[in-house]
C-alpha cells in the first residue's frame, strides 16, 4: 500500500493518508488527492464520447443530453488549451 498512500488515494481512509501535500499537477491544476479516486464510469464514459465525435465528427447540442453538453463544454475547453 506504499504508492496508494504516498498518492493519498481516496480509497484510503483520511485519517491513514497522511499530511496534505501537492500529488498530481498540470496546467495549473493541483490536487492533494490522486485524481483517479474522482473518475467514475460515467465520466470515462463522456470523455468517450467526447473523443469519438471529435474524431468521427461533431453532432448538434440539441442531440446531446445535459450532462454531455456540460461535459463536452469542458472537455473541449481544456482540449483547446492543451493544444
Amino acid at each position: 500500500m506504499g504508492l496508494e498512500k504516498a498518492r493519498r488515494c481516496g480509497f484510503i481512509p483520511a485519517e491513514s493518508r497522511g499530511p496534505e501535500k501537492a500529488v498530481w499537477v498540470r496546467a495549473g491544476v493541483v490536487s492533494q488527492e490522486c485524481p483517479k479516486s474522482y473518475v467514475t464510469p460515467q465520466s470515462i464514459a463522456i470523455v468517450e464520447r467526447f473523443f469519438s465525435r471529435k474524431q468521427f465528427g461533431g453532432v448538434a447540442a440539441e442531440e446531446l443530453n445535459a450532462r454531455d453538453a456540460d461535459g463536452f463544454v469542458v472537455l473541449e475547453k481544456e482540449w483547446q488549451r492543451e493544444q
